[in-house]
This record gives structure tokens, sequence and C-alpha cells, in this order.
């Protein structure tokens, strides 16, 4: 579905061109229900209403939620006493935490008036000795500029090719904290063969037409273990390439999956986590080339893809 802005500020919607949604997914007893708004908007509000919906399939993700607060736990110690900051908040949920932790402060930063609307009622639920060390900053975090330093910066800024959301807001901060959680993160690769996918519908035709696309969620399942490496991030390094070479591999299929880590443990990965799906393309050569550039307003990287042959 292609949703284009006009001069006037309308958003067009055609179906006549397949565009990333922020939106993801729901998954509900077992099924998986993608989230769309199908009616008319401004684009404002279109970009308002789709980073709530993007953030209701965050948090539906309970392994994914479950993931980051067991490792806000394991840092309770750093948490403990710091001034800190949930960087793009959405709801709020990191912030209490961090607050429940026993942080001095916290500055839960979110630019979405409608996600910072929801994110006070939360915090005005909280006891009184929690909430009153949360303060909402309604600011894009890259314009944040805290009035002390900074010891904690939590966010969810990664993408299903790892650097095609958010994490550029965090290699350009107007402040350096101590700790960012998680720090890093892997786009990895494996090669497989297409025969166990095809069907009646997913044909080695159709597959062939997928050179040079990449497409999440084309089949379901574990694909195996994802070994490769082929793009990296690092806080306070950026995004890098890794060098590989798919030489020796066999197999029509690569699918590549994000590993989400901390001090270079895992904290979660693609498949484990629903809204993260896996990312597939024909295979085309034995190494890959990615580009990121920033988007349009409110729709995070795009990433520009090629086979180096």
């Amino acid at each position: 579905m292609d949703r284009r802005v006009r001069d006037d500020d309308e958003v067009i919607v055609s179906p006549t061109k397949l565009f990333r949604s922020e939106a993801g997914t729901l998954l509900v007893s077992g099924f998986i229900f993608s989230m769309d708004i199908l009616n008319h908007l401004s684009a404002r509000r279109f970009r308002e209403l789709d980073d709530l919906l993007a953030f209701v399939s965050i948090y539906d993700d309970t392994r994914r939620t479950s993931a980051y607060r067991s490792m806000l736990r394991e840092c309770a110690d750093t948490i403990r006493g710091g001034i800190c900051v949930e960087g793009g908040c959405g709801l709020g949920l990191f912030a209490a935490d961090m607050a429940r932790l026993g942080a001095q402060k916290v500055y839960a930063v979110e630019q979405n008036p409608i996600l910072a609307s929801l994110a006070r009622a939360r915090f005005d639920r909280l006891p009184k000795n929690i909430s009153s060390r949360i303060e909402l900053v309604e600011l894009p975090l890259q314009r944040f500029r805290p009035p002390v330093h900074v010891n904690v910066l939590v966010h969810e800024f990664y993408g299903q090719l790892l650097y095609d959301e958010d994490l550029r807001v965090l290699d350009h901060l107007k402040f350096r904290p101590d700790h960012v959680l998680p720090d890093g993160g892997e786009l990895r690769a494996g090669v497989l063969s297409s025969h166990v996918y095809q069907d009646k519908i997913v044909t080695p035709e159709a597959i062939g037409k997928l050179d040079g696309v990449l497409v999440s969620g084309l089949f379901e399942g574990e694909p195996g273990d994802l070994r490769k490496p082929v793009l990296r991030w690092k806080f306070g390094r950026g995004l890098s390439e890794v060098k590989h070479d798919f030489r020796r591999e066999k197999g029509d299929l690569v699918c590549l999956g994000l590993v989400v880590t901390n001090k270079g443990k895992q904290v979660c990965r693609a498949g484990q986590s629903s809204n993260w799906s896996y990312v597939w393309t024909k295979r085309a050569g034995n190494e890959m080339g990615f580009r990121f550039r920033k988007g349009e307003p409110g729709m995070g990287m795009e990433c520009r893809f090629v086979w180096k042959r």
C-alpha cells in the first residue's frame, strides 16, 4: 500500500505499490493481524496514529518486552540513584520501570503528542513516590538537552534491518550518556534452499522475481541458525558493514534476522520476538551491500540494497 504526501498535506492511498508501514502486526491467540489505517487522514494525523499502532504491536510482543525488562533488572545497580532517559518512550513502560528500580530522575522523551498524552496518563496512575521522579519531555530525542549529566539511556530504535528505523538518532545526540541500553546489534544472514518453501503458489519462478528485493515475513517458521553478520551497530561507533562471503554456502535464498545485543550478550532477536520478522531475498551473489538514508518525516531510514557482483 502506497501512502504519498501531496503538497496540500493529504495522504493518498494507492494499491499499486508496496510500502513499509511503521504499524507492524498484532499477535493474538496465535494469529498475526496486520494493523493498517484505511481511511483518509492528514499526513500529520496519519503519522501520529501510525506510531501509536507501532507501539501497540511492540508492547504486544511479550517476549521482547520481557527481554528488555530482564536487561533493566540486570542493570539495576547502574540505574539505581542515577539520571535516566527513555528515548522515544511511547507509552512510558520502561521509564516507569526505571523509576521503580530506584532511578533518581527519569526523563521520558516522546515527540508524538498522542503517545505523550498516554504516557502521562500512565505516570499519573503510578504511586506518588514513583511518578514524582518521572518528567515527560515532548521533544524528538535528538533535540533533547538534559539539564544534568545522564547515566543511562534506554531505547527501542531497532528496525528489522537493524538501522532502518531510528538508531541513527543515537549517533546524533546532544548529550553523552554513560550507558546506552541496549548498546549494540547485528543483522545476521543465512543461505538456504528454496526447495523446502516451494508450493503451488511460491514457485521457483515467483522466487526468481525477488532478485534485489528484501521481503519481511515471506515464509513462516525458524530458518535455522543465521551465522553470518552482514551489518553491525555499536553505540559510539555507529553502523558498519561486516565483511562476508557466501561463496561456500549452498542455496538460492538468503534469510536475514536482527539480533539485539547489550555488552555483547543477546537481548532478543527476530523470530523470537514477533514484532521483528525475518527478511528474505533471492540469492543473486556472494556479498550483500546496504546503504541507509533519511526517509520521509516520521518514516525512519530508507534502505538501499544491492548484490555486490
